[in-house]
């Protein structure tokens, strides 16, 4: 009977392991990014890189207030598939 809650056991663990490995993929990270602000809420930066602002209060604000303006957005960034989402937490307007 050992044996059998021995191998429950370890497929189970496996189990786990294997679904939680998705979650770890759509984790977000800080990031600092210094770029233009467009009106399709977004920040390109100086390599033309294209990041979706998120649609909260700090990121309206941005897009909102800042059209045509460079700025520096620390956030936390997601990934899409190939879009990448930036939250903003803070961000400050760049001198040109």
């Amino acid at each position: 009977m050992k044996r059998g809650k021995m191998k429950f056991m370890m497929v189970l663990i496996t189990l786990v392991l294997i679904s939680a490995a998705p979650l770890a993929a759509v984790a977000s990270e800080s990031v600092t990014i210094q770029g233009e602000v467009n009106d399709s809420f977004q920040i390109v930066d100086s390599n033309g890189q294209v990041y979706e602002i998120a649609e909260t209060e700090k990121g309206n604000d941005l897009v909102e207030n800042h059209i045509g303006e460079k700025a520096k957005v620390v956030g936390t960034l997601q990934q899409d598939q190939d879009v990448k989402i930036i939250t903003v937490t803070t961000f400050e307007i760049l001198a040109e």
